[in-house]
């Protein structure tokens, strides 16, 4: 009797854990070639864009790659891919990671599942930039960003089906980015790192 009550036990266990995996969310944001994919649970959308440009920077505590791509209509995108050394990880939540390294006035987080961020900033110059960004642990940082309203917008309801409300007003009129010599709008530097923190020494064991 103890066997089979045991043997129900963890059947029950492994079946609660199989559905809590089919049903949390679940997320990308991924450059394959000349695609970006974006997925949230069962959800997915691909951008066809053209790489002009990959760029590496290699700091003490943090790698990056920059590319930047040309979608059909011609505006660019700039794909960015950050991570820390093993022995770093980044300090702050994502919204504050993209508002340093971005040096934004401010940010306005529209939506966030799981692991997927939509977000405006302020830049210094007062315009507007959409970016969306993933961040799947403590030591990678994934950004996409300049896109219009509109396919922001796209994006979201693809991923959403439509059926969603902002956590804060949407702004209007973000900025896109037509040239290859203005793509890149982040400011990764070593005292952004060591001075004001932005990585530290990693928590793990």
């Amino acid at each position: 009797m103890l066997k089979i009550l045991i043997i129900t036990a963890a059947l029950i266990a492994i079946s609660a854990f199989v559905w809590y995996i089919s049903t949390r969310d679940t997320s990308s944001l991924a450059l394959t070639e000349n695609k970006i994919t974006l997925s949230l649970n069962k959800n997915k959308t691909v951008l066809n864009a053209d790489i002009l440009d990959k760029i590496s920077m290699e700091f003490k505590t943090l790698q990056i790659t920059q590319t930047i791509l040309k979608l059909e209509d011609k505006t660019l995108l700039v794909f960015e891919e950050s991570n820390t050394d093993n022995m770093y990880q980044y300090n702050f939540s994502t919204p504050t990671s993209i508002y340093m390294a971005l040096g934004a006035r401010e940010i306005n987080l529209l939506l966030q599942s799981n692991n997927l961020y939509f977000a405006q900033v302020k830049l210094q110059n007062r315009k507007y930039l959409n970016v969306i960004a993933r961040q799947s642990d403590d030591q990678s940082l994934t950004l996409l960003y300049g896109m219009s309203d509109t396919l922001l917008l796209n994006i979201i309801h693809a991923l959403w089906e439509g059926n969603t409300s902002m956590e804060n007003e949407m702004w209007q009129n973000a900025m896109t980015i037509s040239t290859q010599e203005d793509a890149i709008l982040t400011e990764w530097s070593t005292p952004l790192h060591a001075i004001e923190g932005l990585i530290t020494p990693s928590d793990k064991e």
